[in-house]
């Protein structure tokens, strides 16, 4: 009898690593391929892809309506674009909090089981999508202009309200933020696995600078200069506080903040001391008139954001050492290899993790180390006494695979973006945002308790099979039971790739005065590689402030998707 239990050892065992393999191989999501044929213009058969594979009800609603909102708002259907964009937006509000229910079924089942609630940084992008949506429709409609304006700062209205509540739980840049179970059990004895909280603690999304600006940028085109100086204040702020550098910005964006909240200043009048303040802290140049009459902003989006991807950890019990030990199981290409192990480093760094993250960032990962590495806890007599009277070292008897995510290092390509008007360079656009950045971050601050839930849920799963064999009294059977819970285990276990994959990489702008009439103007994106891509477009600036935006695709076979002009009074 023991001869064949160590023969179906042996071979479950085989079972187990040969899916760890299979389940290993990360496959390209729907919306992956749907923003690829975007890119290519190719917009009906990137749409249909999405209606095929996230259904309008169902736990992916929400990425549906999030990736829809993003192909019509490319496609220049902006009212289409809206209606999307308004359904994501009430599956967010319904979906604030996630229900008990849910949390169990993530617990037991996986992630994936679950409904798509999205990521806090989902609303805002909403709210500024909708708002580029309106303007263009404003500029369409003569006749309905100003409902479309009212109609697009009602959404900065909302994105206020909605960042106010996210500072005052967070605290901002500037301050600090206003069970016993077997679950719990597992968890605590699982807890000094993952890296320190406090490690992470700077990579929050705190508050968001590119939508405060835009908020103020939309409000002074519209004269409601108030409101434009407060978001403005807002923004600046933010980017001198911390999000420029926690997005590496570079500086220019806070000057410009600034400079555009001093234009408004001059414009409302009686800010007399709040200007000598800020000549004192950035000179006289920036509270003296600029060239007046109209202003141009151009806006670009581009790039594709980073995409999620799985891989896979190996959990066990070293009974001799008295510890814990996980290990990664690196599966893909050399390039995914590489990163999945940069991450795991990434996830237990106890230095330099801000600067782990930059060169992750520019695909830098020529130092991660290739050997083998694990994460030993040594648990010492007390935990480990406790991890076996709740059963945690027998379930591990045959290790547990684990699925987490990780998100595919992402390089910089775009050397320079520039802008031409009547075929004269006049500037260059700074990157005002980095939504890979901010995704990134944010996977890597949810990592740890995705890390967590994932190693809870196959623990939990392999001692809830261990006690019910135990309660049969067929203890016989139990070494083969752990072990065909350790196969299942490793069949079911899955990563939560979902994301709103259409977003771009980064965002670029630049604000500069222009005359009125007719201009021609042409951005031109130079990439690294020494290719360049040219958009250009007709813009007639007949008001006070012109917004143009475009997104740009550095690797499709046209140079861009088309262009839009926004001109608010």
């Amino acid at each position: 009898m023991l001869s064949l239990f160590n023969t179906l050892h042996y071979r479950a065992w085989l079972t187990v690593t040969l899916i760890v393999v299979l389940t290993g191989c990360n496959t390209t999501p729907a919306n992956k391929n749907a923003i690829i044929l975007a890119q290519q213009g190719q917009f009906e058969q990137a749409k249909t892809a999405i209606e095929t594979s996230y259904p309008a009800s169902g736990k992916n609603k929400l990425l549906r309506h999030l990736e829809l909102g993003t192909l019509y708002h490319l496609e220049q259907k902006y009212q289409l674009s809206n209606d999307n964009l308004d359904k994501a937006k009430a599956i967010i509000e319904e979906q604030y909090t996630i229900s008990v229910s849910e949390q169990a079924l993530a617990l037991l089942s996986g992630p994936t089981y679950t409904t798509f609630a999205g990521k806090e940084f989902h609303r805002p992008l909403i709210n500024v999508f909708k708002a580029l949506n309106y303007n263009a429709l404003a500029n369409q409609h003569p006749a309905q202009r100003q409902v479309y304006l009212d109609a697009a700062l009602v959404e900065m209205r909302q994105l206020d309200t909605y960042l106010s509540t996210l500072t005052d739980e967070t605290g901002g840049y500037d301050g600090k933020p206003s069970g016993d179970g077997l679950t719990d059990r597992v968890m605590r004895i699982l807890q000094p696995l993952l890296a320190p909280n406090d490690l992470l603690k700077n990579i929050d999304y705190k508050d968001d600078a590119f939508a405060h600006y835009i908020s103020g940028v939309l409000y002074e085109s519209s004269n409601e200069l108030d409101a434009a100086r407060i978001q403005y204040q807002r923004a600046a702020q933010a980017f001198e506080q911390g999000f420029a550098e926690q997005y590496d910005l570079g500086n220019n964006v806070t000057r410009q903040a600034y400079m555009d909240l001093a234009r408004v200043m001059r414009k409302a009048g009686g800010y007399h001391n709040e200007l000598s303040e800020l000549e004192e802290k950035w000179g006289y140049s920036i509270s003296e008139p600029e060239q007046t009459g109209p202003r141009l902003t151009v806006v670009q989006n581009a790039g594709i954001g980073p995409q999620r991807k799985e891989f896979n950890l190996l959990l066990r019990a070293d009974h001799s050492a008295k510890a814990l030990v996980i290990t990664p199981i690196l599966w893909g290409t050399s390039a995914e290899r590489k990163a999945q192990m940069w991450w795991f480093q990434m996830l237990y760094a106890d230095t330099s993790l801000f600067d782990m993250i930059q060169n992750y960032a520019t695909g830098d990962l020529g130092d991660v180390a290739m050997g083998a590495l694990t994460k030993r806890l040594p648990l010492g007599d007390t935990l480990w006494q406790s991890a076996k009277t709740a059963g945690l070292i027998d379930a591990l008897e045959h290790g547990s695979r684990i699925a987490v995510t990780y998100l595919e290092p992402f390089e910089q390509k775009i050397d320079k973006s520039e802008l031409w008007i009547e075929g004269k360079k006049v500037a260059e656009l700074d990157n005002y945002h980095s939504v890979s950045l901010l995704t990134l971050q944010s996977a890597l601050k949810n990592a740890n308790r995705e890390m967590q839930i994932a190693l809870t849920r196959e623990v939990v799963k392999a001692m809830t099979a261990h006690k019910a064999i135990q309660s049969t009294g067929l203890q016989a059977f139990d070494g083969f039971a752990k072990l065909a819970t350790s196969v299942v285990n490793a069949v079911t276990a899955g990563a939560d790739l979902r994301q709103w994959q259409s977003l771009p990489a980064q965002i670029k702008l630049t604000q500069v005065p222009v005359t009125k009439g007719t201009v021609n103007i042409m951005l031109k994106t130079k990439l690294r590689s020494g290719k360049v891509i040219e958009q250009s477009d007709t813009l007639e600036i007949n008001e006070n402030m012109t917004l143009w935006h475009t997104r740009t695709f550095i690797e499709s076979a046209q140079s861009a998707a088309p262009t839009t002009l926004l001109t608010m009074e």
